[in-house]
Formats: C-alpha cells, sequence, structure tokens
C-alpha cells in the first residue's frame, strides 16, 4: 500500500470506536432511536444524489435500510449507552461471525475449516466476555448489540446480493430510507423530542454530528475507497484497531477497568478475526469469488 494509504487505513477504525465514546452523551440525551434517526439523516443528505437515480430494486433498498441500518444501529446503539466503551467495542465485532453466516446460510460463502474455526473463537469470546458478572442493565445492553450486530450481518449479505449501485450512492440511499422507520419507531417509545433538541448541549450535538458525519460518512467513504484501490488482504487487518482504540480510550480516558476474564475473551475475539481475515485471503488469492465485507461501522 502507498503510505497515503496505510495512513489513511487507520482513521476508519479509530473514527468507529471514538464514535462509541465521543457519541454516548448525544445518544443519553436525544435518546438512542431519536439520536439514530438523527445521524442517519445527516448522512443521506450529504452521501445521496438524486440526480444519479438507483438501479438496485427499491424493495431491495428498503430491507437492506431495516436490517443494515435501521434496526442494527438502533439496537447496537440502545447497548451501548448502557456498557462501557471498550466492551462495546469489543462485543460489535460479533458482526464479523454474524456476517460470514449469513453469508454461508444465504449461498454466498463457503465454511471451510479454517474460517469456521476464526468464527468459532470470535464467538467463544464475545461468550466469554458476555459470561463476566454484569449488573442488569448492562446484560441487556449486550444483548442488544448482539442482535444489531447479527441484523448488519444478514443486511450485509442482503447488500451483496441486490445492490446494483455505486456505495456512496447505495449508502445514502439506505440512510434515507431508515430515517422514517427510526423516526415512527422514536415517537412510539421515546418522548420530548422538542425538549431534548432545545436543551441539547455544545458536547452533545457535536456527538451527533460526530456521529452522522464522521462515523457514517468520513469513515466509510474511506474505508471503500481504500477496497477500491487496494487488496482486501492489505486493507482488512486496519479493521482489527477499532477494539483495541476502544479499549484504550474506555481504559486511559473513561476509567474503565479490564477484568482477566474481559482480556482473555479479547484475545479469543481478536485471534478469531485474525483467523477469519487470513482465510479470506487465501481464498482471494486462490482466485475464488471475493467474500462479504464484513467490517465493523
Amino acid at each position: 500500500m502507498p503510505p497515503r494509504d496505510l495512513f489513511l487505513a487507520l482513521l476508519p477504525p479509530v473514527l468507529w470506536a471514538t464514535g462509541y465514546s465521543v457519541g454516548k452523551g448525544a445518544m443519553l440525551h436525544f435518546q438512542p432511536l431519536f439520536t439514530t434517526a438523527m445521524m442517519y439523516a445527516i448522512a443521506g443528505a450529504i452521501l445521496f444524489r438524486p440526480k444519479a437515480g438507483l438501479k438496485t430494486p427499491l424493495f431491495w433498498l428498503i430491507v437492506a435500510s431495516v436490517f443494515g441500518c435501521g434496526l442494527q444501529s438502533a439496537l447496537i446503539f440502545y447497548g451501548v449507552v448502557r456498557v462501557d466503551t471498550s466492551l462495546a467495542n469489543l462485543v460489535v465485532q460479533s458482526q464479523v461471525p454474524f456476517a460470514i453466516l449469513a453469508a454461508w446460510a444465504l449461498g454466498l460463502e463457503r465454511l471451510n475449516p479454517m474460517r469456521m474455526l476464526g468464527v468459532a473463537l470470535a464467538i467463544l469470546g464475545i461468550a466469554v466476555v458476555v459470561g463476566v458478572p454484569k449488573p442488569g442493565s448492562a446484560y441487556v445492553g449486550l444483548i442488544c448489540i448482539l442482535a444489531g450486530a447479527a441484523s448488519w450481518g444478514l443486511g450485509q449479505a442482503l447488500i451483496r446480493m441486490h445492490s446494483r449501485d455505486p456505495i456512496r450512492q447505495l449508502l445514502g440511499a439506505v440512510s434515507l430510507l431508515a430515517v422514517p422507520q427510526l423516526f415512527l419507531a422514536s415517537l412510539m417509545v421515546e418522548s420530548d423530542h422538542i425538549a431534548l433538541l432545545k436543551s441539547g448541549s455544545a458536547y452533545e450535538w457535536f456527538g451527533l454530528l460526530f456521529l452522522g458525519i464522521a462515523v457514517l460518512v468520513v469513515a466509510y467513504i474511506l474505508w471503500y475507497g481504500l477496497l477500491e484501490r487496494n487488496r482486501m488482504d492489505q486493507v482488512a487487518p486496519f479493521a482489527l484497531l477499532m477494539p483495541l482504540v476502544g479499549i484504550f480510550i474506555g481504559v486511559v480516558f473513561l476509567d474503565e477497568k479490564l477484568k482477566p476474564e474481559f482480556l482473555l475473551g479479547t484475545v479469543l475475539v481478536m485471534t478469531g478475526l485474525v483467523i477469519t481475515i487470513i482465510a479470506r485471503d487465501a481464498r482471494a488469492r486462490s482466485g475464488a469469488p471475493p467474500a462479504v465485507n464484513t467490517l465493523a461501522d
């Protein structure tokens, strides 16, 4: 990879991991569903170009927006506000095995022994972390993150099967389609939206803008641009920085404590992710069809 791309490859995982801490204030104040709706509205307005049109069938755009955007983000962000930053950044990596399993279930991938080992280790690591005693609300948050990760995995597989548009136009379209879904859900279970908009602090508004612009727009445009210019095996390993950055932020800036069980689970998850990437890279070098993009948001 050129030196410029090496530097750019560091930015998406750092932005994704930072979003769970910087955006946490916005999610707590504006409420998770309302925050997610506004976040996608910002991203969609920036990314989507109406004059460019759409080639992907509307039905599949809507389905992808539900599983790949609205439902997964609502569940993950609902869970993020209930767990530590370091824990959220680690557990959200379950998106990788879930995406692989969804692609396998839909006939897009083959699970060779090496990939099966990687998926199993990642799931085992997450099970070890989840098994550490936590307050009741933290377990609810973890369950929501895992459910959101599963939804994201299914959404990625469906997008791969049915998308016919450039990634920027596709991300803009599914983001805008997710907005009314999330606003409706927010109106049903959350309240005081106008009052919250009026009372939001500068830090909370900054967190919202960071989620919409830095996490959804900048990080993904950089990431897919890198994938267009470089091989998957050169780019994919940088995604492993996300949980490491999240742990660093949680320990150094948020005074979170790491228990031995968490460290063991982290090692298992990271090892599993490395194995799945190695297996995917070997598949790419052999000339087989490329694997589904299974990298975290």
